[in-house]
């Protein structure tokens, strides 16, 4: 677009001059500026952020976060644009946001009691394909070492819509979620807890993208990112 916008440009410097435009044999000046600004928008507007990429694993007694429930200093955030839904309402215009964080937050504890369980079966009916498989590996994984990973005593503090955006005829919301929960790993010959914490919840925030084909059809979980 750079490229195409420099040709558009010097074009219409040298034949029509900085007062050329429609009228003119060249493409004016304000005419650059428009097709710029048109440019930046669909940019802006159909963009796939870098939290849609990837997915996460589903057990938090290893990352980075505190162990502990207390909180550090309070530091005010930087001010976030409102998410714009119009993208997904063009096929469902009735889409209703408040109603989507609801089903949102349902699916989080959903996904949270059905891995607890090893309940492969309700993981896949919630979850994209590619992270219902990966979800499988770590699940077998545990079983293969004699192990189980529970997760107890969720507490959901936040959830909030940071971005939505439609590409390639699927529509992507990505929502933040702040939390904490009790996160062990049990053995399952002894009961003896070989990570984690029984007692001690862990803190935690993420962001989890849904997608659906657009329209009024059902969301699904397609990848978990952690900041």
């Amino acid at each position: 677009m750079g490229g195409l916008l420099g040709s558009m440009l010097f074009s219409g410097l040298a034949n029509a001059g900085w007062g050329g435009g429609l009228g003119g044999s060249g493409i004016g000046f304000i005419e650059i500026l428009l097709f710029a600004g048109l440019g930046y928008f669909i940019y802006r507007k159909f963009r796939k952020p870098a939290v849609a990429t990837g997915f996460g694993g589903m057990q938090y007694q290893d990352t980075a976060y505190s162990s502990s429930y207390e909180r550090g200093p309070v530091v005010e955030a930087p001010a976030v644009a409102e998410p714009d839904f119009n993208s997904v309402r063009i096929m469902d215009p009735r889409f209703d946001p408040a109603g989507f964080v609801k089903s949102a937050q349902d699916t989080f504890f959903k996904v949270q009691a059905a891995w607890s369980r090893q309940d492969g079966a309700t993981l896949t009916s919630l979850c994209a394909g590619d992270l219902a498989r990966s979800w499988d590996q770590e699940l077998a994984a545990l079983a293969a070492r004699g192990q189980k990973n529970y997760m107890e005593n969720i507490a959901l503090r936040a959830t909030e819509i940071t971005e939505t955006w439609t590409e390639q005829g699927q529509d992507y919301i990505t929502v933040r979620f702040e939390a904490n929960l009790l996160d062990y790993t049990v053995d399952e010959k002894n009961g003896m807890v070989v990570a984690g914490n029984k007692s001690e919840p862990v803190e935690f925030a993420e962001y989890w993208t849904f997608a659906r084909p657009v329209g009024p059809n059902p969301w699904r979980l397609t990848a978990i990112q952690q900041p």
